[in-house]
């Protein structure tokens, strides 16, 4: 008697749609791997008018990011700052603290260790202009 050949001995096409499923597939598996390692965190922002100010308590030994953005479009803003380490600087060129006037929609910018000190931001603008005070210190 002889046996016949129930199956078929030619190799298995994969489509087009198997091959897109599985790099889909490891695509998302390596994104998910990679994102557990990373934190999410949000930096304290407060807007001040004229004559508020905010005080931030900063972490010692970690840099520190300081954003003051003027948000008026016609008048120049009046800032005092103070408490940071006389090493910070503002756009690596003016010294941290002092009074310091801001263009119609300019931004400043101060990164560095502030040592745990404890900053002060105050508008002492004329024409009540609005700014824009970001304070981010992780750790």
């Amino acid at each position: 008697m002889m046996q016949r050949q129930l199956f078929s001995a030619k190799p298995a096409k994969c489509s087009f749609q198997l091959h897109f499923l599985i790099l889909l597939l490891f695509m998302l598996g390596h994104t998910l791997t990679m994102a557990q390692g990373m934190v999410k965190s949000k930096a304290d922002t407060v807007s001040l008018s004229r004559f508020e100010f905010a005080q931030k308590e900063t972490h010692n030994g970690s840099d520190c990011i300081c954003s003051i953005t003027n948000t008026s479009r016609a008048n120049i803003a009046t800032t005092v700052l103070t408490g940071a380490p006389d090493a910070i600087r503002l756009d690596s060129t003016a010294a941290f603290n002092g009074t310091h006037s801001l263009k119609p929609g300019q931004q400043v910018i101060a990164v560095g260790n502030f040592e745990g000190n404890k900053i002060t931001v105050l508008n002492l603008s004329l024409m009540g202009v609005v700014i824009l005070v970001m304070l981010f210190c992780p750790g």
